[in-house]
């Protein structure tokens, strides 16, 4: 599904510009770089299009294999074989840098990251904490997949979905930092989740047709913008449903991508740099951050001499590029070598004639 792909690399360039556009240290950026840097901040939707592709993939592989003996031990397997061996190799490189304590490094082991602030532990490496909820994702929801009916998890997503931003709002209403709470939390970060998880079944079912998901995609991404258009002026309403509108969005185009993907207007979604950063994006998302603090570190003089002549805009785009080729060559090689390698052996035992999961398509093409 290269639509899927592109996505992935949409997603990925998002969080790159989040991260990477930042003003080096004691720089004070011009009308320009701060124009530059305030549309880059829009950034954070990523993870949230990552959510929604997640949640969608996942329950669509779990959904396809359902009725299969070894339903469990061939996702587990897969996934572990998927997300470990990279997330393994940052961990260590990290913890011999000294970027990460070992307390850290346990909790992140055990797929804890995000809940450190509640054990007493900084966050010290921050993706890892969206890497965490989605691996409590996966050790809840494949047992209820297996277990209840397709319309009865279409209504268990869709009460995630209502429930996940009220429970932000409370918090925000009662805790000092809720903010930074959103972005950690799994509780706070489910909606997303269950929204591509709604879609994956929806799609599924005996009744559903092509037209529907149409209309879907325009009413999901049309309220997705005009949530945030209408948040954006009340700072307490914004802090617990923007999350929401970049889902709402992110489940637009995931649906639109769908479509086009399936019809005679495919090339729009499969483009070929797109999927390019989609192949590398889950160990661009793990280093990414590093690499940017590397060429922080090691182009500190030359950084801090642009700015000190007049250049800290310059600085600021020059660290990103640097950051970027840095951060993809590394994501490259680590796909090539590392995760293809453990990748073969998750495929190995696949049966004949059994779609590769993740790659099964929904039926949305022809008149249904």
């Amino acid at each position: 599904m290269p639509e899927l792909d592109s996505l992935r690399g949409v997603a990925i360039l998002l969080v790159l510009f989040f991260h990477g556009l930042a003003p080096v240290k004691n720089a004070q950026l011009p009308y320009a770089g701060n124009m530059i840097l305030s549309v880059s901040q829009r950034g954070w939707s990523g993870v949230n299009l990552f959510f929604v592709l997640s949640g969608f993939l996942i329950t669509g592989i779990l959904a396809d294999s359902r009725d299969r003996q070894d339903y469990y031990r061939r996702f587990y397997i897969r996934r572990g074989l998927r997300i470990l061996p990279a997330l393994y190799a940052i961990l260590l490189l990290l913890l011999v840098g000294g970027w990460i304590q070992w307390r850290f490094l346990l909790l992140s082991l055990l797929f804890l990251a995000n809940s450190a602030p509640l054990l007493g532990v900084a966050l010290q490496y921050g993706p890892l904490w969206s890497l965490a909820v989605e691996e409590h994702f996966y050790i809840l929801w494949p047992t209820l997949i297996r277990r209840l009916s397709s319309r009865l998890l279409i209504l268990i997503a869709l009460i995630i979905f209502a429930l996940t931003p009220l429970c932000r709002e409370i918090a925000f209403a009662h805790a000092r930092d809720a903010q930074n709470l959103f972005s950690l939390y799994t509780w706070f970060n489910l909606d997303g989740l269950a929204l591509g998880a709604f879609l994956a079944i929806w799609l599924r079912d005996e009744s559903f047709r092509r037209k529907y998901l149409s209309g879907a995609a325009l009413l999901l991404l049309g309220s997705g913008i005009a949530l945030f258009v209408c948040i954006s002026t009340y700072p307490s309403t914004a802090a617990a449903l923007a999350a929401t509108s970049a889902n709402l969005a992110s489940a637009g185009v995931l649906s639109g991508a769908l479509l086009l993907g399936a019809g005679r207007l495919k090339v729009l979604v499969d483009r070929p740099l797109l999927k390019f950063f989609g192949f590398i994006s889950y160990g661009l998302y793990l280093v990414h951050l590093l690499a940017f603090r590397l060429v922080e570190i090691l182009f500190s003089g030359w950084l801090s001499a642009m700015v000190r002549s007049g250049w800290p805009t310059t600085a600021m785009l020059l660290r990103f590029l640097v950051g970027c080729i840095a951060a993809i060559v590394i994501a490259y090689l680590s796909r090539r070598s590392l995760e293809e390698k453990f990748l073969r052996k998750g495929f190995a035992s696949r049966a004949a004639g059994v779609t590769p999961a993740g790659r099964s398509r929904p039926a949305i093409t022809g008149s249904r």
